[in-house]
């Protein structure tokens, strides 16, 4: 289901809420499970046709028609009640708004419902807009910045800042499958958390990593992303983790590498 408020620039979809085969051992959904969440309800919202066939939310099926887009940065933020076992999670409400226009770039904020309006996941996603032949960024039609230019005002770009990978890391090896490839056929983004959590639980094990379990059982409150780079089918990446404590809080890092080069970092906090 699907209204849109097109004076706020708004969509709310109704999603039928988690699958039991969402969930891990733990008994916590999984990341990759619920960014593939997040990203049915933008894309349900973006691109089921409106009133007239032709024409979607915020315009997106004729913004996208003559490029692509690929995501630069995310932030999804989690309530504890995600974790809560009583707490209802089917069906879902999920809000969909208009965010940052730039040049290039632009991005979206999707908000995670229960039923009885309860906040449960919030998501910016960044994406640039990306010349089909060139694969170099192409600026957004006037057209288009002009109409949503009112939506926009006051949402920032999201800006994540790299960070150095220190000397000593737990370390992990994968090879990039096809079904972790998408309809771009590069990696799918939330591959990448994937591989970190996988090498977070080997590291673990292993004893390079020491608090990572028990920082999981508390739950993760926010994870941010970013990408550099992209993978294919076949590629061998190279996933190095770490933990720090700062400020209070417990972190652990990611940073994912092509042929000797960062091709994706994260983070990710703990309540």
């Amino acid at each position: 289901m699907l209204s849109v408020d097109e004076d706020k620039v708004e969509a709310i979809v109704k999603h039928p809420g988690f699958h039991h085969s969402d969930f891990d051992v733990l008994g916590q959904p999984k990341l990759w499970q619920i960014m593939g969440l997040v990203v049915t309800g933008r894309i349900f919202a973006h691109h089921y046709p409106l009133d007239d066939p032709k024409r979607t939310f915020r315009d997106y099926e004729k913004l996208t028609e003559d490029r692509l887009t690929f995501l630069v940065t995310s932030e999804l933020q989690f309530t504890k009640l995600l974790y809560d076992k009583e707490s209802p999670k089917r069906p879902l409400m999920m809000k969909v708004q208009g965010g940052y226009i730039g040049n290039s770039s632009f991005n979206s904020y999707t908000s995670v419902h229960a039923e009885n309006g309860e906040l449960l996941i919030s998501n910016i996603n960044q994406v640039v807009s990306i010349d089909m032949q060139t694969r170099r960024p192409k600026p957004l039609p006037d057209w288009w910045k002009q109409k949503y230019a009112e939506s926009a005002k006051n949402k920032p770009s999201l800006k994540i800042a790299k960070f150095e990978k220190p000397g000593n890391t737990g370390f992990y090896q994968v090879k990039v499958a096809w079904s972790d490839t998408d309809f771009n056929h590069h990696t799918t983004w939330s591959a990448y958390v994937r591989y970190v959590i996988d090498a977070a639980h080997k590291c673990q094990r292993e004893g390079t990593l020491s608090n990572f379990d028990d920082n999981l059982k508390s739950g993760i409150s926010k994870l941010e992303l970013q990408y550099f780079g992209e993978s294919l089918e076949g590629d061998h990446l190279d996933v190095f983790v770490w933990e720090e404590c700062s400020n209070g809080d417990r972190v652990l890092r990611g940073d994912v590498h092509k042929d000797g080069k960062s091709s994706f970092q994260c983070t990710l906090k703990f309540f």
